[in-house]
């Protein structure tokens, strides 16, 4: 059985609009195998924010239901803490990543679980800190 992921805007996004057959498949497989996608609080505020943007009410009524029906993980304090931390290593090597990444991954962290992303630079950056997060790349072809 495959590690339970969290999964960054990015790839949520691409699921949602089945652009990417690399990310439809692999959110595929995820879901037989697990049955409800993980994602962060940051992540819904960054798509909401998205979609009432672009005025689209009819896509964010539906994208709204399909969260409901997921797993939402919420950020705790000592999350906030992290990635203020993660953020200034970060910066002090040279990298800016900004405070959504730097949380996301907090989070992930925090669980021990994979982010999926397709944002690898940011993420790399904030490995290279020594933060212990594991990165995966759903856009990728699976072998």
């Amino acid at each position: 059985m495959a590690d339970r992921v969290i999964l960054d805007t990015d790839i949520l996004s691409e699921y949602f609009n089945g652009h990417n057959v690399n990310v439809v498949a692999q959110a595929a497989a995820y879901a037989r195998e697990h049955g409800v996608f993980a994602f962060t609080s940051v992540t819904v505020f960054e798509i909401v924010y998205g979609l009432e943007v672009k005025r689209a009410s009819g896509q964010l009524s539906k994208v709204l239901a399909w969260l409901d029906q997921n797993e939402e993980i919420t950020p705790v304090a000592a999350d906030h803490r992290n990635a203020a931390s993660i953020k200034v290593a970060a910066r002090r090597q040279g990298s800016v990543v900004e405070l959504p990444g730097c949380l996301i991954a907090a989070i992930a962290v925090r669980l021990e679980r994979p982010l999926v992303t397709g944002n690898t630079a940011d993420f790399q950056a904030i490995q290279r800190t020594g933060v212990k997060l594991i990165i995966e790349n759903w856009r990728d072809e699976q072998t």
